[in-house]
């Protein structure tokens, strides 16, 4: 017999159990469990108040089935069903799969191609980001997270974060979707760009350094490439400044090219 000491969040419990009512919690940690019968099952762990839900690998609707893939979700806002209670412990069981396939069903089929939406960070790779989209998990490409360049995602969004989205492609029967987070925000491009003239020099900090040229922040996330120049020990660091003088703006692919000028004291 459930003891619920007034607490709601022990009636969302059972709630859960009996009509599959979709709960969310924060992936708190990856364990081994061993059932009754001996059986070892690796596990994401939800704590939800009193109980501590289980959700084996095989219904956290996964790649594969690797802990290490947990491992990189831990902090994850996620949805689940609870399968089975043990009250005695407080230890509840629970699927992700099935959470997400009713989430899927009841709130991303009201949704169409360039609607906005709010999604879930659930990790973050080198060149993307995992989603949530009420239900359909998909990457989102580097270039897709948000205007300029990039060299760290995870300074532009981080496991847990809720962001707006927009939906660029959407095919329920397929489970396929994709979104933009970039273009959920306003195009520093559309205002600031009329703004910089070529010729113009102008401070600015570096924000990536590729074997092709160093990348600099401009203004408020307008980016310019300029290649190395031909100095002696140059060697930039991410966030340090230069003086960047401007030779092209390509309006139509929202490019800038420049040339280095110097650099501005580097311990400020």
């Amino acid at each position: 017999m459930i003891t619920n000491n007034n607490n709601s969040k022990v009636y969302d419990i059972m709630a859960s159990r009996q009509s599959r009512k979709i709960l969310t919690g924060v992936l708190s940690a990856v364990e081994t469990y061993k059932n009754a019968d001996g059986v070892e099952h690796d596990c994401a762990v939800v704590f939800y108040d009193v109980f501590k839900v289980l959700i084996p690998l095989k219904n956290m609707n996964i790649s594969r089935e690797d802990k290490r893939v947990v491992r990189s979700m831990i902090g994850a806002e996620i949805d689940f069903i609870v399968k089975e209670i043990d009250e005695t412990h407080k230890i509840a069981a629970a699927s992700r799969t099935e959470a997400m396939e009713l989430r899927k069903s009841l709130e991303l089929k009201k949704h169409k191609v360039g609607n906005k939406i709010q999604v879930r960070v659930t990790s973050i790779g080198r060149d993307n980001c995992r989603v949530d989209c009420y239900g359909l998990e998909t990457k989102v490409p580097i270039d897709e997270i948000d205007y300029g360049y990039i060299d760290d995602i995870s300074k532009h969004v981080q496991i847990g974060d809720k962001v707006l989205a927009v939906i660029k492609e959407l095919d329920l029967g397929k489970n396929i979707i994709k979104v933009s987070i970039k273009d959920a925000k306003e195009d520093p491009y559309g205002h600031l760009i009329g703004s910089l003239t070529k010729g113009g020099e102008y401070l600015c900090t570096v924000t990536g350094i590729q074997e092709y040229g160093v990348f600099f922040n401009i203004i408020n996330g307008v980016s310019c490439l300029c290649p190395f120049p031909n100095w002696t020990n140059f060697s930039p660091n991410i966030g340090e400044r230069y003086v960047v003088k401007i030779k092209a703006i390509d309006h139509k692919n929202k490019k800038i090219d420049g040339n280095i000028m110097r650099a501005i004291n580097q311990n400020r």
